[in-house]
C-alpha cells in the first residue's frame, strides 16, 4: 500500500510493461538510440563550419558519428567523406577489415579543408577528403597531451613533471625536473577526478606553454576504502588530498615554459588558491598576442576578483583591475563552469568586464592599461548570460541575454548584440524555447586533440557574418542552424525531435515561498496519460547554487531520473527556484549563508501549488529524490516538509556541507558564523522523519564521501528511526545516472511506496560501456551549454 492507506487505480498495463518502457528512457539507454542533439565544430574559413554529425543507423543499431561540411554561402550540407567509403579506405589502407560500426568510437577534425583526421583504435589516419583515400597514419602517442597549435610539440607530465615531445622525431626531453609528490606540475587538484591530461596552454603562435605548479602538501588527507576491490582480498585503501571548509586549499603558482629554449618564467607574486578545479579548466587564463597573458583570480571567498596581465618576455605582472563586496558573493559567470565574461580586446588595448554591482549582470568596458571604466554596455532588469563573439573591427559585441521579456521563463536565453559604447542594442534570435550559440573561448578550443584548429571560433564566423544557432525545447527538440546574422536567415544542419509515442511533457509555472517570484519548470507526464486519472507526484530536486537544473535540452541526459520514473507512472517534475543561476543577483543569492534554503521552501510551495491546480495530482502521495546537493535536499524534505513530501530517495547525499569540499561553503554560505552551520546539518533535524526514506550511497564517491551518509545513519539509529540503507561498493559519485542496479533499486521504491505494487522481481537493467561513453559526453556537454 502507499505510504497513505488509499487505494491503487487500476494500471493499463502492467508494472514489468512499464518497467521496459521506463529502461529505454534511462540516461544511457537514451544517449544511445538518439542522434541530431547536437552539432559541434568549428569554422575553417569565413563561410565554411566542419562539424560532426550524429545519424542513428538502424541496421547497426546504434549512432555513426560522420563528418560533415556546411557551406554557409551556399546553405549546403555534405559529408566529408561517406562512412561507408571511409571504412572502405582505412581497410585497404591498413590490410584490416575495419567495420562501419566501428566508426561510432571514432574521433574526427579537420586541420583545414584538404585534411580529414580520423582517429580510431590508437592510430590517427589522414585522410584526402577529395581524392577518398588515406595519405598517412600515425600511432597515438601513449601518454595524453597537450598539443601546440603548429603540431610541433606535444606536452605530457611524468612523475609529476612536465615533459614535451616532438611528434615528428619521437624525441623527448624535461621541461621542469623538481616536481614532487603533491607539489607536481600541470595536474588537478585531488579533489577533482584525475585525467590524465595535464593542465595547460599552449599561446597561438605555439612558442609558449603556460600551466602552473600545485602545492597540496599543507592539506589534511581523506581516505577512501574500497571494500571489495575488484580483484578481490582485502580491503584496499584510498588516500588523497581533499580540504574541508577551515582547512588549506591547494595553491597553484603560474608557470610559463618557452618550448624551444626551455626558458622557465615563475609568477610566484600572483598565488591562486585553487577551490575545486584547475584554472585551466575553467577557463580563467588565455593567451593575447605572443607574449601576453590574462587571468582572473578570486579570493577563498569570492568576494574580491582582479584582473591580471602577465608579460612572459619580461616575466613581470600588473594588475588591471579588481571588484570587491562585502555581501555575498561575486561571479563573472552565473554557470560555475561558464567561462568568465572578460574579453581583452588587443587592437584596442580595452577590456570588457562583467559586474553585478548594479543588482543585474551586465558589461561593461574598461581601459586596459590604467583598468579605468570608459562606459557601460548594458543595462536593464536583465542578464548577461554569455559573451559569444567580440567583432573588435566594427567594435559590437555579441551575448547571450536572459530575462529580456519579463513574461518568458528567466533560463531560456535570447542571442543580442550592442556597440561596445552601450548603442544599438538589438535582440537578434529567440525561440519559444531556449538559444544557444557557442562562444568564441579566448583560451580556445580542446588542445589534447593534435589535429583540431585550436583557436578556431566554434559559434561565430571568423569575419561575424554567419553564426551556427542550437534552438533547444524539452517539447518540440533540438535543431542546430547555421544563420547569417545580416539576414536572420538560416539553414538546418542537425535536429532532434520527438517520436509519434514520445514520453509527453509540459512546461508549468508557479509561485515561489515568498508568494511573489514566479518560477518555471517542466513536467512529465506517463505515455498514457489520463487527466481524469489520479497520479503520484516525485519532484526531482537540484537545489543547486552552482548550476540550474531545469532541463532546456530536449532528451536532457539530467532529466532521465524524471524521465524514466513518468514512464513508470509517476508525475515527475523538474524546476529552478530562487537561490539559483541565471536571475538577478538579489534572487540569485537569497540563500547565501545556507545551501538548502529558501530552495526547499520554494519546493514545497510549488508542489501544493500543482496539487491545487490540476485534479489529476494526488497530493497525499508526493515523493522526492536528488542526489549529491539534491540527495541532501530529499533527506531534509522529510524532515522539514513532512507535511508535503512523503517518500524520499537520497543518493549519494552531501547531508552536512561542512564534511564536503570547501568550494561549496566558500563561496556560497560564506566565511561563517560556523555556530549556525550545526543546524544546517541534515543529523540535526532527523529526529523529525516521519516518511519512508532510502539513503544511498557509494564507499568510492570521491566528491561526497560515504561518511556523509553514514554520520546521518548513525543519528537516525539513535532516533530510533525506520529508514532503508544501500551502500553500493565501487560505484561513483554519478551511479544515480550510471548504475542500472541503482536506478532499479530507486524505480521499486517509489513503486511500493507511492504506487503501492509489488515491483517486477529481479528485474535487470543492463547499461553497456560505449551507452555509458555516450551518455557522459552528451551530459558534460549539456552542463557546459545550460
Amino acid at each position: 500500500m502507499p505510504v497513505n492507506g488509499s487505494p491503487i487505480e487500476m494500471q493499463t498495463d502492467s508494472i514489468t510493461q512499464r518497467y521496459h518502457r521506463a529502461v529505454r528512457l534511462t540516461g544511457p539507454k537514451l544517449a544511445a538510440v538518439t542522434a541530431g542533439i547536437a552539432a559541434e565544430g568549428y569554422w575553417l574559413s569565413d563561410s565554411m563550419f566542419f562539424f560532426c554529425a550524429e545519424r542513428l543507423e538502424p541496421l547497426l543499431g546504434s549512432i555513426l558519428t560522420v563528418p560533415m561540411l556546411a557551406d554557409a554561402t551556399t546553405g549546403t550540407v555534405e559529408e566529408v567523406v561517406s562512412p561507408g567509403l571511409l571504412a572502405k579506405s582505412l581497410s585497404d589502407y591498413s590490410s584490416q577489415p575495419i567495420e562501419l560500426e566501428a566508426l561510432g568510437d571514432a574521433g574526427f577534425d579537420m586541420p583545414n579543408l584538404q585534411t580529414l583526421a580520423v582517429s580510431l583504435g590508437g592510430t590517427t589516419f589522414l585522410v584526402d577528403p577529395r581524392a577518398r583515400r588515406v595519405v598517412q597514419s600515425r600511432q597515438a602517442f601513449e601518454a595524453r597531451s597537450l598539443y601546440s597549435p603548429d603540431g610541433r610539440y606535444a606536452c605530457f607530465t611524468r612523475e609529476h613533471n612536465v615533459w614535451l615531445r616532438e611528434p615528428s622525431t619521437g624525441l623527448e626531453r624535461a621541461l621542469t625536473v623538481d616536481g614532487v609528490a603533491h607539489y607536481g606540475y600541470a595536474r588537478q587538484p585531488d579533489t577533482f577526478s584525475q585525467s590524465p591530461i595535464p593542465v595547460g596552454l599552449w599561446s597561438p603562435n605555439s612558442r609558449w606553454f603556460l600551466t602552473h605548479r600545485l602545492d597540496e602538501r599543507s592539506l589534511p588527507e581523506a581516505a577512501l576504502v574500497q571494500h571489495s576491490p575488484p580483484g578481490g582480498g582485502r580491503p584496499t585503501l584510498h588516500h588523497f588530498k581533499y580540504p574541508l571548509p577551515g582547512d588549506p586549499l591547494p595553491v597553484a603558482t603560474y608557470v610559463a615554459i618557452h618550448a624551444d629554449s626551455g626558458r622557465t618564467v615563475t609568477f610566484p607574486e600572483l598565488p591562486v588558491e585553487v577551490a575545486v578545479a584547475s584554472p585551466f579548466l575553467l577557463r580563467t587564463a588565455w593567451f593575447v598576442g605572443e607574449d601576453e597573458v590574462w587571468l582572473v583570480r578570486f579570493d577563498r571567498y569570492y568576494k574580491r576578483v582582479e584582473l591580471v596581465c602577465l608579460d612572459l618576455a619580461r616575466g613581470t605582472s600588473r594588475r588591471v583591475l579588481s571588484e570587491s563586496t562585502q555581501t555575498g558573493y561575486l561571479e563573472l559567470n552565473q554557470q560555475v563552469i561558464g567561462t568568465p565574461n572578460v574579453r581583452t580586446l588587443a587592437g584596442s588595448n580595452e577590456v570588457i568586464w562583467f559586474s553585478e554591482r548594479d543588482g543585474w549582470g551586465h558589461l561593461y568596458l574598461y581601459d586596459a592599461s590604467t583598468g579605468a571604466l570608459k562606459n557601460r554596455i548594458t543595462e536593464g532588469e536583465w542578464l548577461v548570460r554569455d559573451i559569444v563573439h567580440v567583432d573588435e573591427q566594427h567594435r559590437r559585441v555579441f551575448f547571450l541575454a536572459s530575462g529580456t521579456d519579463p513574461n518568458v521563463d528567466p533560463a531560456r536565453r535570447v542571442l543580442c548584440s550592442v556597440n561596445l559604447d552601450g548603442t544599438d542594442f538589438r535582440t537578434l534570435l529567440a525561440h519559444s524555447g531556449d538559444i544557444f550559440v557557442p562562444p568564441t573561448e579566448p583560451c580556445g578550443l580542446d588542445q589534447s586533440r593534435p589535429f583540431q584548429a585550436v583557436y578556431a571560433p566554434a559559434g561565430v564566423s571568423p569575419n561575424c557574418r554567419f553564426a551556427v544557432v542550437r534552438e533547444a525545447s524539452v517539447i518540440t527538440g533540438n535543431v542546430t542552424r547555421i544563420v547569417d546574422l545580416h539576414t536572420l536567415r538560416g539553414f538546418i544542419v542537425a535536429a532532434a525531435t520527438p517520436a509519434h509515442d514520445e514520453l509527453p511533457a509540459r512546461h508549468f509555472t508557479a509561485h515561489a515561498a515568498d508568494g511573489v517570484t514566479r518560477l518555471h519548470g517542466v513536467m512529465f507526464l506517463p505515455t498514457d496519460f489520463d487527466e481524469n486519472r489520479q497520479y503520484p507526484l516525485i519532484d526531482y530536486i537540484y537545489p543547486g547554487p552552482q548550476v540550474t537544473h531545469q532541463p532546456q535540452s530536449f532528451r536532457s541526459p539530467n532529466a532521465a531520473p524524471a524521465m524514466s520514473l513518468a514512464e513508470l507512472g509517476f508525475i515527475t517534475i523538474m524546476f529552478d527556484t530562487r537561490g539559483v543561476p541565471t536571475r538577478s543577483r538579489a534572487l540569485r543569492q537569497a540563500g547565501y549563508g545556507e545551501l538548502l534554503e529558501p530552495q526547499l521552501a520554494d519546493h514545497a510551495a510549488v508542489v501544493q501549488e500543482l496539487c491545487g491546480q490540476h485534479a489529476f495530482i494526488d497530493a497525499n502521495r508526493i515523493g522526492m529524490i536528488g542526489y549529491s546537493a539534491g540527495g541532501a535536499a530529499t533527506a531534509r524534505a522529510l524532515f522539514d516538509y513532512a507535511q508535503t513530501f512523503k517518500v524520499g530517495v537520497a543518493v549519494c547525499g552531501s547531508h552536512d556541507a561542512s564534511g564536503l569540499s570547501a568550494f561549496m561553503s566558500d563561496k556560497f554560505r560564506g566565511p561563517g558564523p560556523r555556530k549556525e552551520w550545526l543546524a544546517q546539518a541534515n543529523a540535526a533535524a532527523a529526529y523529525k522523519l516521519r516518511g519512508a526514506l532510502l539513503l544511498m550511497s557509494s564507499d568510492m564517491d570521491q566528491n561526497v564521501h560515504v561518511s556523509n551518509t553514514l554520520v546521518l545513519v548513525d543519528v537516525l539509529i539513535k532516533d530510533n528511526k525506520e529508514f532503508d540503507l544501500v551502500i553500493v561498493p565501487n560505484e561513483g559519485h554519478d551511479m544515480l545516472l550510471t548504475s542500472g542496479y541503482v536506478q532499479r533499486r530507486v524505480w521499486d521504491y517509489f513503486v511500493r511506496h507511492l504506487l503501492g505494487e509489488a515491483p517486477p522481481r529481479d528485474f535487470v537493467i543492463e547499461i553497456k560501456p560505449p551507452e555509458l561513453a555516450r551518455f557522459g559526453r552528451n551530459a558534460w556537454r549539456e552542463q557546459c551549454q545550460q
